[in-house]
Protein backbone atom coordinates (compact mmCIF):
# COMPACT_ATOMS: atom_id res chain seq x y z
CA UNK A 1 0.00 0.00 0.00
CA UNK A 2 0.81 3.09 -0.72
CA UNK A 3 1.56 6.18 1.94
CA UNK A 4 -1.30 7.62 3.23
CA UNK A 5 -1.62 10.79 5.08
CA UNK A 6 -4.23 12.63 6.54
CA UNK A 7 -5.36 16.35 6.02
CA UNK A 8 -7.73 17.83 8.15
CA UNK A 9 -8.87 15.03 9.90
CA UNK A 10 -9.89 13.53 6.67
CA UNK A 11 -8.52 10.24 5.13
CA UNK A 12 -7.40 8.14 2.00
CA UNK A 13 -10.13 5.21 1.66
CA UNK A 14 -9.02 2.74 -1.20
CA UNK A 15 -11.22 -0.12 -2.24
CA UNK A 16 -9.84 -3.42 -1.30
CA UNK A 17 -9.45 -4.42 -5.09
CA UNK A 18 -7.70 -1.17 -6.26
CA UNK A 19 -4.24 -1.51 -6.84
CA UNK A 20 -1.97 1.44 -5.33
CA UNK A 21 1.37 1.20 -6.69
CA UNK A 22 3.50 1.80 -2.54
CA UNK A 23 5.64 4.19 -4.45
CA UNK A 24 2.56 6.80 -5.01
CA UNK A 25 1.02 9.30 -2.64
CA UNK A 26 -2.56 9.68 -1.35
CA UNK A 27 -3.06 12.90 0.79
CA UNK A 28 -6.05 13.91 2.41
CA UNK A 29 -9.92 13.17 0.95
CA UNK A 30 -9.26 10.81 -1.30
CA UNK A 31 -11.41 7.86 -3.08
CA UNK A 32 -10.20 5.18 -4.51
CA UNK A 33 -13.13 2.67 -5.99
CA UNK A 34 -12.68 -1.00 -7.16
CA UNK A 35 -10.62 -2.08 -10.23
CA UNK A 36 -8.81 0.73 -10.18
CA UNK A 37 -5.31 1.42 -11.17
CA UNK A 38 -2.70 3.66 -9.38
CA UNK A 39 1.07 3.67 -10.72
CA UNK A 40 4.69 4.25 -9.45
CA UNK A 41 5.07 8.09 -8.45
CA UNK A 42 1.45 9.22 -8.75
CA UNK A 43 0.24 12.38 -6.33
CA UNK A 44 -3.33 12.24 -5.34
CA UNK A 45 -3.37 15.37 -3.20
CA UNK A 46 -6.95 16.11 -1.71
CA UNK A 47 -6.36 19.08 0.12
CA UNK A 48 -8.91 21.29 -1.19
CA UNK A 49 -11.41 19.11 -2.14
CA UNK A 50 -12.46 15.61 -2.53
CA UNK A 51 -10.87 13.82 -5.12
CA UNK A 52 -12.91 10.50 -6.21
CA UNK A 53 -11.22 7.91 -8.72
CA UNK A 54 -14.67 5.71 -10.11
CA UNK A 55 -14.12 2.13 -10.27
CA UNK A 56 -12.01 0.89 -13.42
CA UNK A 57 -9.72 4.00 -13.45
CA UNK A 58 -6.33 4.20 -14.15
CA UNK A 59 -3.71 6.88 -12.99
CA UNK A 60 -0.34 6.27 -14.73
CA UNK A 61 3.12 6.60 -13.53
CA UNK A 62 4.08 10.06 -12.36
CA UNK A 63 0.42 12.33 -12.52
CA UNK A 64 -0.19 14.13 -10.00
CA UNK A 65 -3.87 14.88 -9.35
CA UNK A 66 -4.38 18.15 -7.18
Amino acid sequence: MAPAYAFDDCVPVVHEDAFVHPDSVLIGDVRIGAGCYIGPCASLRADFGRITIEAGANIQDGCVVH
